[in-house]
């Protein structure tokens, strides 16, 4: 095999100095129902990560995107085929969307990502009384703190005609996390690719799946405005002898090969821990992660209640308990960390070893630190509260005594990981190859009596792999699965 990557099949800046022409095509799916939509592509040129994904969906003005996900809480998942093979696939797509665009800056996601994408919960500033408030919201402000109310903007709300419902745009990089980092040679293969989108449904009575409802708001349900779905394909064509180039070396005695990441999800539960009242109990389970034989570069899991459903964020937000939890991994028979991981601070920055960069949220959203009394053992229950107590969308944010917690937006956003790359470079082919045994979570929860605090939990576990794809005479080989 080729281990020679060319550099027109790279996300990076190029040395050498290239014309480049691009060729967009707006694409109809070959199919498409209120549950999925399939594209083929046309095999021509170099496809692009920079490619959109074109939707839109129909329900009444009452309802409104996640504020944290936006529109892509309405696709499930999505699979990038070439023939009957996965080249590659993002499964729980929305949750772990929510998570990655969270680690970019508050200003790309408002000023960028908010028109795109319609999230629109991801600035902070502060009240007078040092309150994190929302930014991006309408605000409606009261004599009264209680009675303010915050609202999502009109032109981010769906509306049930698809001449007025607003469209958004996610980049296939976005889609398929292999696009971040490598193009795909379309005209080296002989199969038909095909990117296949699998869409979250929501009916009447059932909201957070797709949209979440305002306070009193008239529930219509959710669909899909199929019309309106598009793929706007980039191909890119660089110049004969660099195009040359790359087709001698698909047909090459060994083909091309393309180291290039992938997503594995595991879904597992924990039961609750039937605390008695007024104590606390420690609660340990092992999870194990499906990965065996695979080579694997970071572990990031998102976790909440089971069958939780946020009346701001949808189904799509990562909960922790007031008392820290606490995780380890054991990879090949050998714990990563001699003790478990269980302060805030040193979760936020393993966790921003994964992903290069810090999450950017508040700390509130973090973790319930800033509220909770750490002196009052053993429940350190909340104390006070450092969000403003207005109303969003209607929902009474909890107030300076911490009631109404059910639209509580603190510890929201809590996620956990590793990074286990070998040198720790954020780059591929560096990753650790696990054996025959799969790697295991431990997690250790101190539960004390509350549904919030003692419920079961949902965990979902992404892993990023390593995979390599040949292309060798126009067919493909997948290795690594």
């Amino acid at each position: 095999m080729s281990s020679t990557l060319p550099s027109i099949l790279d996300i990076k800046p190029s040395q050498d100095v290239e014309n480049m022409n691009i060729k967009t095509e707006v694409l109809d799916p070959i199919t498409i129902t209120q549950s999925q939509a399939v594209f083929q592509l046309p095999k021509t040129g170099i496809l692009d990560g920079g490619s959109m994904l074109q939707l839109g969906v129909l329900a009444g003005t009452d309802h409104f995107f996640p504020l944290a996900t936006g529109c892509h809480s309405v696709i499930k998942s999505c699979f990038l085929k070439i023939g009957g093979k996965v080249l590659a696939s993002n499964d729980d797509y929305a949750y772990y969307t929510t998570m990655t665009r969270q680690f970019e800056t508050p200003e790309h996601r408002a000023y960028i990502d908010m028109v795109k994408s319609g999230a629109s919960g991801d600035r902070f500033g502060a009240t007078e009384s040092g309150r994190i408030i929302y930014r991006d919201l309408e605000a409606h402000i009261n004599a009264t703190a209680t009675h303010s109310e915050f609202k999502v903007p009109e032109f981010l709300r769906p509306t049930q005609n698809e001449s007025t419902t607003p469209l958004f745009s996610i980049p296939l990089s976005t889609l398929i996390p292999m696009m971040r980092s490598r193009k795909l040679p379309l005209m080296s293969m002989k199969e038909h690719v095909y990117l296949e989108v699998n869409f979250n449904s929501q009916s009447v009575g059932a909201s957070g799946a797709v949209c979440c409802l305002k306070s009193g708001g008239t529930d219509t349900g959710v669909t899909i405005a199929t019309n309106k779905v598009k793929f706007i394909s980039d191909h890119l064509y660089y110049s004969d002898p660099k195009m040359s180039e790359l087709v001698a070396q698909t047909q090459s005695q060994n083909g091309l090969s393309v180291l290039y990441e992938d997503l594995v999800t595991t879904n597992a539960n924990v039961p609750s821990s039937g605390v008695a009242g007024g104590s606390t109990l420690n609660q340990t389970v092992e999870r194990q992660i499906a990965v065996s034989g695979k080579t694997v570069r970071s572990v990031m899991v998102s976790e909440k209640n089971t069958n939780a459903n946020h009346n701001l964020y949808g189904h799509y937000f990562s909960k922790e308990l007031e008392i820290p939890s606490q995780y380890n991994f054991r990879i090949n028979d050998q714990r990563i960390y001699d003790r478990n991981v269980v302060h805030q601070p040193h979760k936020y920055e393993e966790l921003a070893q994964v992903m290069g960069k810090p999450l950017m949220v508040p700390n509130q959203l973090y973790s319930f630190d800033a509220d909770t009394d750490k002196e009052a053992l053993p429940l350190q229950g909340l104390n006070q509260n450092s969000v403003c107590v207005g109303k969003v969308e209607g929902y009474q944010l909890p107030t300076d005594t911490n009631t109404a917690m059910t639209s509580d937006i603190r510890g929201t956003a809590h996620y956990y990981g590793y990074d286990a790359t070998k040198n720790g470079l954020n780059t591929l082919g560096n990753g650790v190859q696990v054996g025959v045994k799969p790697i295991t979570l431990q997690r250790t929860y101190t539960r004390k009596t509350n549904n919030d605090n003692d419920s079961g939990r949902q965990m979902r576990i992404f892993t990023n792999i390593e995979k390599i794809v040949v292309i060798k005479n126009g067919e493909v080989l997948v290795t690594g699965n």
